[in-house]
């Protein structure tokens, strides 16, 4: 029996943890996407709002390297922008992300968005849907590894 790639959506604070920031913590999501362990599927909207926020000027003190920043989305599985789902972000810039993650059913949302980190429990609770940032997922998968239970495929 063949088990299914899990779906992960990155908001853009994760994509800043990632490749601005270059967190220790993003390492193992970088090498489980480019491995084909997971699948980070994005649409339009969300590079768009990537292409909107990485350049800012707060960021300036990080120095991203714009052909590092601006290439992340290669790494992504392009899909049309989700249909409105049955949560509500009181972000309307993040409402895309959860939308999304619930539409495919995703295994996993990282954000560090309030807005989405409060419809975690509900989330959770009906959809088996995991919304918590990049830190929290890494120490997930840490002790996921350390188990017999990854669920992450090694192979």
């Amino acid at each position: 029996m063949t088990t299914a790639t899990p779906i992960i959506i990155l908001d853009t604070n994760a994509l800043l943890d990632w490749r601005v920031f270059k967190d220790p913590s993003a390492q193992p999501l970088a090498q489980a996407i480019e491995a084909g362990r997971l699948r980070w599927l994005a649409s339009p909207a969300m590079q768009t709002e990537w292409g909107h926020v990485w350049p800012r000027s707060v960021f300036t003190r990080w120095q991203p390297d714009p052909a590092w920043t601006t290439t992340v989305y290669d790494h992504a599985e392009m899909v049309d922008e989700p249909p409105r789902g049955p949560y509500r972000c009181k972000d309307p810039d993040d409402q895309v992300f959860i939308d999304l993650a619930v539409h495919v059913k995703a295994r996993w949302l990282l954000s560090k968005d309030a807005a989405l980190l409060k419809i975690a429990r509900r989330a959770r609770r009906d959809m088996g849907l995991e919304i918590m940032t990049l830190q929290q997922w890494a120490a997930s998968q840490i002790c996921q590894n350390n188990s017999t239970e990854s669920q992450i495929p090694t192979t």
